[in-house]
């Protein structure tokens, strides 16, 4: 009994090796934070020589990295709680691993979404965009959709069964 205690502590202990990554991605989000408050800088500093589909091109894109960091940071919170410490005292901010893997795909099917935006609106400019790519990332574009759709059933699914199961528990 002595043994198969122990296994389970360095088994289940073993989820905080886990956190130098949490931490890495932290500090990976304010690497990309800088790069966004400066490119944000740089559409200041250039607005008396931009065109308005410039404007709108740098405004999209501000958009795309904001949707990458708000992905991020699902991630890494999301996960903490998932495979770390589910008891880390912020409210709203639970959630099961099926759910997050639905935000997260979710989240994959908006940035190919502003990805397919961005260059469909190149179509109209000088910037030549081939039809190919077009079709690549709407390819992409698909299959994330349909697997946010695919994970969402499995979730509602799972979380049903078990409601169920405590129903039944219940009238027991």
């Amino acid at each position: 009994m002595k043994l198969k205690k122990i296994i389970e502590v360095i088994i289940f202990g073993s989820r905080w090796l886990l956190t130098p990554f949490y931490i890495v991605l932290i500090l990976a989000l304010g690497v990309y934070t800088y790069f966004d408050v400066y490119e944000f800088g740089e559409y200041i500093h250039q607005i008396g020589h931009i065109n308005k589909t410039t404007a709108m091109l740098t405004f999209i894109e501000l958009i795309d990295m904001t949707m990458i960091a708000n992905l991020g940071k699902m991630i890494i919170t999301g996960s903490y709680h998932s495979f770390v410490d589910k008891q880390h005292g912020r409210e709203n901010e639970h959630m099961s691993s099926g759910m997050l893997k639905v935000k997260m795909a979710t989240s994959l099917v908006g940035i190919t979404s502003i990805g397919l935006l961005q260059r469909s609106v190149n179509i109209g400019t000088t910037i030549v965009v081939e039809w190919d790519v077009l079709y690549k990332l709407a390819f992409v574009h698909v299959i994330f959709l349909l697997s946010s759709i695919v994970l969402e059933v499995v979730d509602y699914m799972h979380e049903k069964s078990e409601a169920l199961e405590r129903q039944s528990h219940s009238h027991h």
